[in-house]
């Protein structure tokens, strides 16, 4: 029979080894571990690679501890991040009621955190790439969120290899950092099967080509396998304009017949506009709800929590020291919630849609 190996367990590499090796003391081990801005990246690069070579793994144990301590106690400032700005108009990014809900999100957890989001317009004037990595470096602001570009392919000229980016969706082309976003393809499928089980067959699809182009085309992509999956799911070609004239959209609607319509928020105006009653003439699904709206039916993007996911994500960039564009991208896709409002209405018993439109809809112009 063998003996037990005498030596034991291999002895748990600490930062006091780590410090020893560096040449520094433990508790600048201990902000180099952890990112923090406070030293040089050269330091921080130098004390992670003694780190390494020595074969140091975090107490788990000890790391569950500090979680437990930081989550008991007030948070103490940490740092700042970045919210990137990329619109002409500064205002404009935030009247679109989803992408604030992304700032108010990220800025509530970063509070939460012990840090603080402020907001860099990259139109201000006299502002360029160049001086806003100058700004940035000189404040020790190392996390970045991109904010969601005001139209698709869009790259903001920046040097990033000092910082922690995360971007936010997939306007920003080419997609070479991290993105939170929510699952497109997802909230489409579960929009028709919510359409599906009210017994909805001819479904329209309504929106700018651009929307689509900046969720990767999951929309359209999404309806298209359904119709191949669901041999009921009735063939009614896309209308992908952004401001239709009321001719266009009325001869979209009358030559395709659509029991319902998907499209953005505010294009259920559209169709009143024409004389059209909701849900008695046409079921009416968004697909970009903002929180506070549950008389629409459709999709809430959960876009709050999509801020709050970029924030926690650009933390533990931080924490573990990666900078720069990422070898291998990570998308973080968060899940929608239907909100059944009233635009919609239960079509198994109603009367065929032809017959209810003759009567209440104004002929073509």
């Amino acid at each position: 029979m063998s003996s037990p190996d005498a030596s034991g367990p291999a002895k748990r590499v600490t930062i006091r080894d780590i410090a020893k090796v560096a040449g520094v003391h433990f508790t600048t081990v201990g902000l180099a571990l952890r990112g923090s801005a406070q030293l040089p990246e050269a330091t921080r690069a130098r004390i992670r690679d003694v780190a390494d070579r020595l074969g140091y793994r975090p107490d788990p144990m000890l790391s569950a501890l500090n979680v437990y301590r930081r989550a008991n106690q007030p948070r103490r400032y940490q740092a700042t991040l970045a919210w990137i700005n990329n619109w002409p108009d500064r205002e404009a990014l935030h009247r679109n009621e989803c992408f604030q809900e992304y700032f108010a999100g990220a800025q509530r957890r970063a509070e939460k955190m012990g840090y603080v989001l402020e907001e860099f317009w990259l139109a201000e004037p006299g502002m360029t790439p160049e001086r806003l990595v100058s700004i940035l470096k000189a404040r020790n602001i190392e996390g970045l969120l991109l904010a969601p570009q005001p139209a698709p392919k869009m790259f903001p000229a920046l040097s990033y290899e000092n910082f922690a980016v995360v971007s936010f969706g997939y306007s920003l082309q080419p997609s070479v950092f991290h993105v939170v976003t929510n699952h497109h393809f997802h909230s489409i499928n579960l929009t028709l099967s919510s359409l599906f089980q009210l017994g909805y067959k001819r479904v329209g699809f309504f929106g700018e080509q651009a929307w689509d182009d900046k969720v990767e085309h999951s929309w359209v992509g999404g309806m298209a396998m359904a119709r191949a999956l669901n041999p009921g799911m009735m063939e009614v070609t896309p209308l992908l304009k952004r401001e239709p004239s009321d001719r266009e959209l009325r001869q979209w609607l009358k030559g395709n017949r659509p029991d319902v319509v998907i499209s953005y928020t505010g294009a259920s105006d559209w169709f009143n506009k024409l004389g059209y009653k909701i849900p008695e003439d046409l079921g009416f699904a968004s697909l970009s709800l903002p929180q506070e709206i549950s008389s629409i039916s459709g999709i809430y993007q959960n876009n709050v929590r999509i801020g709050e996911v970029a924030v926690d994500f650009i933390i533990s960039m931080l924490h573990s020291g990666e900078r720069g564009i990422p070898r291998t991208p990570t998308r973080i896709l968060v899940e929608s919630e239907w909100i059944h409002g009233t635009t919609l209405r239960d079509q198994r018993a109603a009367p065929p849609a032809g017959r209810r439109r003759k009567s209440s809809v104004p002929a073509a112009a």
